[in-house]
């Protein structure tokens, strides 16, 4: 029975993800097309740039808020309330600390990053500035990590779904009706998201101490211990964060180095497109994770490796199918988005595509790994091999290659990252390789093998690019119906139609 009522709540859970992904995905892809006409081409290749550097920063927000997210699970998973509480008032505790540590060194950091390094047209203080208010946002969601690390854990997606399509309705509001009404567009764009970002934090704290007073109660825990084990955890994914945000920046500045703000613009452009893409993805995974997180907890881990190969397979399979638009009618979709398409988006985009594609492989690994805690290993090999990619990426460019060549390196590094997961899931884990590799690898690459000799075909026919898309959808859907699933899992996909008609 618990089975049962778990197998409910990921449904349920998934589909208000992917309702509240649909809208957020179309009034994000909206609001860049306006964005782009607001700003220009070269503004918004240097709020792309810097936009990047700020991911750095968001993303240990992230990762931090996966690191609450895990030990606050675990704790609900051995059903201790006061454990629960304690672990909140840790993460607090030491998110304020990195708050501080952050703020301390990227303003001086920032400026002299722009100052001596950023290739811009325009007025640099405008870029400083840009970066000081996209800082301070990102500063201020910092507090809100342990919050929201509370809802995730509780797997209360729901709020995370209405404040989440406010927050977009409202930047797709400003970019169309208010922007255009500044002088300086760039530096009001800039403060607009920043704010933004701080209110949608405001917003999962309020909640958290309406709905979750219990948990969220001061407390200044005395254990030592404790801290340190959550802040080692906390290093561990701050490596990680280094390689991943230092791979996607990376290329940001390598491109801005080699080239111009204009070539930015492609890359951003790609970023935003595989970023949707990728959260669809990420959108199975979310449901899932604080189940695996719990499900080992509680010493279950055969359930553990069930949702290993859903979220597996399936974020392959839901990729695949988003991806096939761009691998097909590439210039139709962006001419419909866009108007006009920069220089190289094209290939930026499917080379970005191939890389998440081979990525997603490893939906969930990371999540069973943390699970365990024993994730050394896993951030070493992982993200080393990351940063190589980055190293490679200069020296092809140094060659004289165009900007997306780059990609190619990235693409390399992620099949190394596929097999390496797979080596620090077993050491970290006891789990079954052999059934991940049955129920979830063979599949996919089956239809791996199926579908790019047919995509290759239908881009050789001269049909309309919108009947080319609309083909290659129908073809893709059949070869996972027949050859991605199993039997019983398309059983189980005809039922859960039939039921909810």
């Amino acid at each position: 029975m618990v089975v049962e009522n778990t197998n409910k709540a990921i449904v349920v859970n998934s589909i208000i993800l992917y309702s509240r992904l649909i809208i957020i995905t179309v009034l994000s892809l909206l609001t860049t097309r306006y964005a782009l006409k607001e700003l220009g081409v070269v503004d918004y290749g240097l709020y792309s740039v810097l936009g990047g550097i700020i991911s750095f920063i968001t993303l240990i927000n992230t990762i931090s808020t996966g690191t609450a997210n895990r030990f606050i699970a675990v704790a609900l998973g051995k059903g201790n309330k006061e454990d629960v509480n304690e672990q909140f008032n840790i993460n607090l505790i030491i998110q304020i600390f990195i708050a501080l540590i952050v703020v301390c060194i990227s303003f001086p950091l920032g400026d002299w990053y722009i100052n001596n390094y950023v290739n811009y047209d325009g007025n640099i203080s405008d870029a400083i500035n840009v970066f000081r208010y996209s800082v301070l946002g990102s500063i201020i969601s910092f507090v809100g990590v342990p919050y929201t690390g509370v809802l995730m854990a509780k797997e209360n997606f729901k709020v995370f779904s209405i404040i989440d399509i406010i927050s977009y309705i409202l930047k797709f509001s400003f970019v169309v009706f208010i922007l255009k009404l500044f002088n300086n567009k760039l530096v009001a764009y800039a403060i607009m998201m920043s704010g933004l970002t701080a209110l949608t934090t405001i917003f999962y704290i309020l909640y958290c101490k309406v709905k979750y007073a219990e948990i969220i109660r001061w407390k200044v825990s005395k254990s030592i211990k404790k801290y340190k084990e959550v802040f080692i955890f906390s290093l561990w994914n701050s490596y990680g964060v280094v390689a991943y945000v230092g791979k996607n920046q990376g290329a940001a500045i390598l491109v801005n180095a080699f080239f111009n703000t204009i070539y930015n613009t492609a890359l951003g452009l790609a970023n935003t497109v595989t970023s949707f893409v990728n959260l669809f993805a990420l959108n199975i995974t979310k449901p899932i994770a604080p189940q695996i997180t719990k499900c080992y907890a509680a010493g279950n881990l055969k359930r553990c490796e069930f949702l290993l190969t859903i979220v597996t397979k399936w974020s392959f399979f839901l990729i695949l199918i988003i991806a096939t638009p761009f691998f097909v009618g590439p210039e139709y979709i962006l001419q419909i988005w866009l108007g006009e398409v920069p220089p190289y988006t094209v290939m930026f985009i499917q080379l970005s595509i191939i890389e998440i594609l081979i990525e997603s492989l490893n939906n969930g690994v990371g999540e069973l790994v943390f699970a365990s805690g024993r994730i050394a290993f896993y951030q070493i090999a992982v993200n080393s091999v990351r940063l190589v990619g980055i190293i490679i990426a200069y020296f092809i460019l140094s060659a004289g290659m165009p900007a997306y060549s780059l990609l190619y390196a990235y693409i390399i590094v992620a099949v190394i990252v596929v097999l390496l997961k797979q080596i620090a899931l077993r050491r970290s884990v006891a789990v079954d390789i052999k059934y991940l590799i049955k129920r979830a690898y063979l599949p996919s690459i089956s239809v791996l093998i199926v579908y790019i000799p047919l995509i290759i075909m239908i881009n050789m026919t001269g049909f309309s690019p919108l009947l080319k898309i609309l083909v290659a959808l129908f073809v893709v859907l059949n070869i996972l119906l027949f050859i991605g699933f199993r039997s019983e899992e398309r059983k189980y996909l005809y039922n859960f139609i039939k039921r909810n008609k």
